[in-house]
């Protein structure tokens, strides 16, 4: 029984090397070529509408991971809910989607540190708006202003992520400021 046992423990971390490293890896090849062949190629300027993404992504799967993989994005949309973050370094979720939600969403992941220091969000209960208050070093609040909303037109920038559950996700967002978003809209 000692040596079966000697056997597994040594096999065993070989066989799981495999799998735990599968979301380690860069985008395939065919990914790669999937991306060249049926879709448009990732613009230079970074700068995606949302419908452009969220199509990519409806269309072919495979292909738009191989486009947008190791990508900082910026990508124009409506806000379509806001959420606080779910972690401890995950401060604010935005998730970018049209009106009919016909199409995968983007959900931006704002982290800490996405903010000034002595400042946090603060999103409504029922997800609708965003507030950015700022505090002195003692805590004492010194102004509250509106940061987002639903349905507002924003541009966001982030590093691709994953696809999860049918969600393109981006991490490490910042909001494009309205002036550089106006600036951009103006050279699309």
């Amino acid at each position: 029984m000692y040596p079966l046992t000697r056997c597994l423990l040594l096999v065993l971390p070989v066989l799981m090397v495999p799998a735990l490293a599968q979301n380690n890896f860069p985008t395939t090849v065919i990914a790669q070529k999937d991306a060249a062949a049926y879709l448009k190629p990732f613009p230079a300027s970074g700068v995606v509408p949302l419908a452009v993404i969220a199509g990519d992504f409806a269309s072919n799967e495979t292909a738009a991971i191989g486009k947008y993989n190791g990508q900082r994005i910026t990508v124009i949309g409506r806000v379509a809910a806001i959420s606080q973050g779910s972690s401890e370094n995950k401060v604010m979720v935005v998730t970018l989607q049209d009106a009919a939600a016909s199409q995968p969403a983007v959900k931006g992941e704002f982290l800490f540190g996405s903010f000034p220091e002595n400042s946090e969000i603060q999103v409504s209960s029922d997800g609708s708006m965003a507030t950015l208050v700022r505090r002195d070093r003692t805590g004492v609040i010194l102004s509250q202003e509106p940061y987002l909303s639903v349905d507002q037109q924003v541009g966001l920038k982030g590093d691709f992520k994953e696809l999860k559950v049918g969600d393109i996700v981006l991490t490490a967002c910042k909001l494009v400021p309205k002036e550089k978003l106006h600036e951009i809209k103006q050279a699309q």
